[in-house]
């Protein structure tokens, strides 16, 4: 299978950004979020562990965190 370049506006590239995840191409990202069944992983974490919660939970915390910053800086 080749290769095909497409243009994105420079706002569909930050909306990909945002969801672009640490050592993720552009196309591992598009394809991610295109997959087509979105509940394949609904429920994975039900039986992990306590650390890997909490771990998710600072994550989320730090995404928040960060969120609020990117938008009181660009006020």
């Amino acid at each position: 299978m080749g290769d095909t370049s497409i243009r994105v506006s420079e706002e569909a590239k930050d909306r990909l950004d945002l969801h672009k995840r640490e050592g993720e191409s552009y196309e591992d990202v598009i394809l991610r979020l295109t997959e087509r069944d979105k509940w394949a992983g609904f429920g994975v974490l039900s039986d992990t562990g306590t650390a890997t919660r909490d771990g998710l939970d600072r994550m989320r915390a730090e995404l928040r965190q960060g969120t609020t910053d990117d938008i009181e800086t660009s006020k």
